[in-house]
């Protein structure tokens, strides 16, 4: 009789495996590089028109709008198009709430809680994929400092609103090409059915909802609470929308392991002359990196959105450069990351749930 292997060796085996997972590129699936284009001119075009126009903080804020481009990746264009301006009024709605409540550090605290709780329960119930809460709870976070640094809402908000608007218009000009209307668009009452509540989503949005609480509490508690946003961003993106105690293993792994590197990134992007044009194009370069390998290699993506993240928002709270930022993020990341994974726990052991939770698989761009 073969002999049950013990829960010591199970956590031996799926720490090996997360470990070699390091070393390992997926093969290629649906081409990336339609969405990684997209996102780049979304994310260059407010920037470089503030480097020519002298308004480069308002391009940084307006540059946002290129967190809408990942959401929706599997779908077809004209589904995407549907559903894209629901990104964007998320995002939108969580840069006024942090903006309003931003001022007052209890108010915002709870606020980052309901914001990654509300957006966690959206995206696993009605299976709206990756990269779920992860950019709403940073530009709530970004928006919250920013005003509790004395920065003006409103404006703050209305360039954000822009770069969601601008993401939109961009994404309606690939519809020029028939292939993309050869697919019939589903309603949005379908693509929006009511959720099915199996249980991979309800173990999903628990975990959500534990993260975003411990979270909080403990950089409020200990560490900072005006960067208790990047320890729930770091914590939900590590719950990811796929159950598992593997996947959560490692995924943390990865971020951890990208989040130093591309904090290492950050450092040495600081040290280069101010130069608006510069900027621009590094972040650029940034987000096609991030797009094309999100799908192949966690670790690489995390490497290039870190220091994307990390420029779009020290920029637009003023504390670009500063090296102090380097150590904060990565113990956020690892405390975050650290929660996320002791909350699959909740998961029963069990192979991985492989059940599709970002929409129908689509024909690539």
């Amino acid at each position: 009789m073969t002999e049950e292997p013990s829960r010591k060796d199970i956590w031996v085996d799926g720490m090996r495996r997360a470990v070699l997972s390091l070393g390992t590129v997926l093969p290629p699936k649906a081409p990336r590089w339609p969405i990684a284009l997209q996102a780049t001119v979304v994310l260059m075009v407010p920037l470089l028109i503030g480097a020519a126009t002298d308004h480069m903080q308002e391009g940084l804020l307006a540059c946002v709008g290129a967190f809408t481009v990942p959401y929706f990746a599997a779908l077809p264009r004209l589904e995407r198009l549907r559903l894209r301006p629901i990104a964007g009024l998320v995002l939108v709605a969580s840069s006024l709430a942090g903006a309003l409540l931003g001022p007052y550090p209890s108010a915002a605290a709870v606020g980052l809680v309901l914001v990654a709780s509300l957006v966690g329960v959206a995206v696993h119930g009605y299976r709206l994929g990756p990269p779920g809460p992860l950019f709403p709870v940073i530009v709530y976070g970004m928006s919250a400092h920013a005003t509790g640094q004395g920065a003006a809402p409103l404006p703050l908000v209305g360039w954000v609103a822009v770069g969601c608007a601008w993401a939109v218009v961009a994404s309606i000009a690939p519809l020029i090409r028939r292939v993309h209307w050869q697919v019939a668009a589903r309603p949005l009452r379908v693509l929006l059915a009511p959720p099915e509540w199996d249980r991979g989503a309800r173990e999903l949005v628990a975990r959500t909802v534990i993260v975003a609480a411990l979270a909080t509490a403990i950089s409020t508690l200990y560490t900072d609470p005006e960067r208790a946003y990047w320890t729930v961003a770091a914590g939900v993106v590590v719950v990811g929308v796929m159950p598992g105690r593997g996947v959560a293993v490692t995924r943390g792994l990865h971020r951890t392991v990208g989040t130093v590197v591309g904090a290492l990134v950050y450092m040495g992007i600081g040290t280069l002359p101010p130069n608006p044009w510069l900027l621009a194009a590094i972040l650029g370069a940034l987000q096609f990196v991030t797009e094309l390998a999100i799908t192949r290699h966690y670790a690489i993506a995390v490497a290039a959105v870190t220091p994307l993240a990390l420029i779009i928002v020290t920029s637009a709270t003023g504390d670009f450069g500063t090296p102090d930022v380097i150590g904060e993020r990565i113990l956020d990341t690892i405390v975050g990351a650290g929660i996320a994974v002791a909350t699959a726990l909740l998961h029963a052991p069990a192979p991985a749930d492989l059940t599709p939770r970002h929409g129908p698989p689509a024909r690539a761009d």
